[in-house]
């Protein structure tokens, strides 16, 4: 995906809402997926957690993830 293939995709989702990536992985793959997610704050304070994890409750915070279906992980926790 492009810069403007992003900012077309972007365009569609709330200015407010917050973006988010998969983590703890080494490499990088271009981006092909994004996804509104409902999310909480992860309260597990490991180094490799991230700082947010799937939330049931849509009410508390939606975000959009941005990923790369090449290797997409089966969690998106």
């Amino acid at each position: 995906m492009i810069i403007e293939e992003l900012i077309q995709q972007l365009q569609r989702y709330p200015k407010n809402s917050r973006v988010l990536v998969q983590g703890y992985e080494d490499g990088y793959d271009e981006v092909t997926t994004m996804k509104e997610i409902s999310i909480q704050q992860n309260t597990s304070h490991e180094w490799y957690n991230g700082k947010y994890i799937n939330s049931d409750n849509p009410a508390l915070e939606t975000a959009l993830l941005i990923f790369s279906t090449d290797r997409m992980r089966e969690d998106n926790e």
